[in-house]
């Protein structure tokens, strides 16, 4: 692929991932401009809706292009010619990318977070029975479960997609 057919794939993506498709958005860090209000230059991996957009965008660009992208890839903010470059780097290094998805597949998932979310609340209802704390706590408790096992679901699908994807490559 030609470096205007990367860009404007990229710029396709990120526009079919934004809230608002059509509003404006700079250049420099257009990153920035995947949610509505768009957010402060490079501050988009503040808030918890910004980071979901932020790597559900780049998990796309991994499957459009068949690319893997390093944690320190995925730790910086491009501009989109910077991205264009960097998209271009990893197509070429068909290698790294399936070393980089090996390293994702051999990763176990830990779920302690969860489990002390649930002996804390468990607690709960041993010393306090059910009463108003006690559901205000579980459906807390409930919610924060549920966005974290989602985005956990959602990262092994996209990495069996991912090892789909590169097995059409060889």
């Amino acid at each position: 692929m030609t470096e205007p057919e990367v860009r404007n794939k990229i710029l396709e993506i990120f526009k079919s991932e934004r809230s608002n498709s059509s509003a404006e958005f700079n250049e420099s860090h257009f990153m920035d401009f995947l949610t509505n209000p768009a957010h402060e230059k490079n501050t988009i991996k503040n808030s918890f809706r910004g980071v979901r957009k932020y790597y559900r965008f780049m998990d796309k660009l991994e499957l459009e292009f068949g690319i893997c992208f390093s944690l320190s890839d995925l730790d910086r903010y491009y501009s989109v010619d910077k991205l264009t470059k960097k998209v271009l780097e990893r197509i070429k290094k068909g290698k790294g990318n399936k070393m980089i998805l090996q390293r994702r597949n051999e990763e176990k998932e830990k779920y302690i977070f969860e489990l002390i979310l649930l002996i804390i609340l468990a607690g709960l209802f041993y010393w306090q029975g059910i009463n108003w704390i006690s559901i205000i706590a579980t459906i807390i408790f409930g919610i924060i479960i549920y966005w974290i096992l989602s985005s956990k679901i959602y990262n092994k699908a996209h990495i069996k997609k991912m090892n789909e994807r590169l097995m059409m490559n060889k």
